[in-house]
């Protein structure tokens, strides 16, 4: 099976309430329409053409960059016309007395084609949409959280934590991906290769927060405490979130795998490591894991019960992380926070359209499912439930 063969095959549309619309309000509401561009990089692009400080562009979350999104944004003390470019639109809506923000959104709705699917294959993946609309999936962080780890880049936020500023910075200034444009790319080599080189590696450096750190660092070469603190909050927060995911998805492997016999697991691996999937959950399992959740590791952390305690410190230890260093005292504008998540989810409005001939891989079928999910929770986790065990999935 096959995703995100094209924008329109994997389709997101954020559900939020809205903020109430005043005249007076200093807060200009927008939807925003985008494909082939993260969040983040529509918004990096607005505060360099329209001059807008950082800080003053809000949101709810985060949306696919490999898909075709729709979801809210607001600007503070600007008001824009209609903004149209080739890969968004950023259409006005009102004003507002509050900002665009998270505790506004209610969840996600998706709508995804798959594609390449051998006829014989669809019974069993029909059967699987049961079991997740009946039993739920785990509540993994989806891959699009580790993007930072590709091409062995590593967690950036674990070298914080350990005290290894340089290999930190190293990893935000020469880590790239195989889907990262070609300019950027070619910057993020010259870095590796020229690394400690500052002169040399700004020569090819766009326009970017990463020039920003480059040229501090021509001046203070070895000052990459500095250095780090330099990077944009937004992004340097990503980069933390990113190392708790991972501990979180960890954690749930682990609580999966003890609570089930081997026999009714499905493993799937991934970028960051292995995701553990159940086939079904007994009535009283099912109980223990709906009402289940896991927080996100910080200095503070506090487990439920004492089972997912020693989870949680047996994943540490095999990290080498200890819990008090994830204060992170030398950082200013970022830091771990502790949120618990639920351990399961379980989509709803789950809704399955007749299979048909893929015009894109000749005789081979496709798929269209369309769910919702609350927010936080990832589209491509309950895919990779569908695929997992299934050989000629992709």
């Amino acid at each position: 099976m096959k995703i995100k063969s094209r924008p329109l095959d994997f389709v997101v549309e954020e559900l939020l309430d809205l903020p109430e619309f005043s005249d007076k309000g200093n807060h200009f509401i927008y939807k925003l329409e985008k494909s082939g561009l993260s969040t983040l990089e529509v918004v990096n692009h607005l505060v360099r053409r329209f001059r807008i400080h950082d800080k003053k562009i809000n949101f709810a979350g985060m949306k696919d960059k490999h898909a075709l999104t729709s979801q809210y944004l607001s600007i503070m003390g600007k008001e824009l016309k209609e903004v149209s470019e080739d890969n968004f639109t950023l259409i006005p809506l009102g004003r507002s007395m509050r900002p665009v923000g998270p505790d506004l959104l209610k969840g996600n709705r998706f709508i995804i084609t798959i594609r390449s699917l051998e006829k014989e294959c669809i019974p069993g993946l029909i059967n699987s949409l049961h079991e997740v609309s009946k039993y739920g999936f785990p509540n993994y962080f989806g891959e699009q959280r580790f993007g930072s780890i590709r091409h062995g880049g590593g967690f950036l936020a674990k070298c914080l934590i350990i005290n290894d500023y340089e290999s930190a910075l190293k990893i935000y200034l020469s880590s790239w991906s195989s889907k990262d444009r070609s300019i950027i790319k070619e910057f993020k080599k010259r870095v590796s290769e020229h690394w400690g080189n500052w002169e040399e590696c700004l020569k090819s450096a766009p326009p970017s927060n990463e020039r920003k750190v480059l040229t501090y660092l021509r001046g203070y070469p070895r000052d990459f405490v500095k250095a780090i603190n330099l990077i944009n909050p937004r992004l340097l927060s990503l980069f933390i979130a990113a190392y708790q995911s991972y501990l979180w998805n960890e954690m749930v492997g682990e609580f999966t795998k003890i609570n089930l016999p081997e026999n009714e697991l499905i493993k799937f691996s991934y970028t960051a490591g292995e995701m553990v999937f159940y086939k079904a959950l007994p009535k009283g399992l099912f109980k223990e894991f709906a009402e289940t959740q896991i927080p996100l590791i910080d200095h503070k952390v506090k487990f439920q019960g004492e089972k997912i305690k020693e989870i949680g410190e047996g994943v540490m230890k095999t990290e080498g992380v200890e819990i008090e260093n994830f204060r992170l005292n030398k950082i200013k504008k970022a830091f771990f926070k502790s949120v618990s998540r639920r351990l399961i989810v379980i989509p709803e409005g789950l809704e399955l359209s007749d299979s048909a001939s893929d015009e894109i891989s000749p005789n081979k079928n496709k798929l269209t499912i369309s769910f919702t999910l609350p927010s936080g929770s990832y589209a491509t986790v309950l895919l990779r439930r569908l695929g997992a065990g299934n050989e000629k999935s992709s």
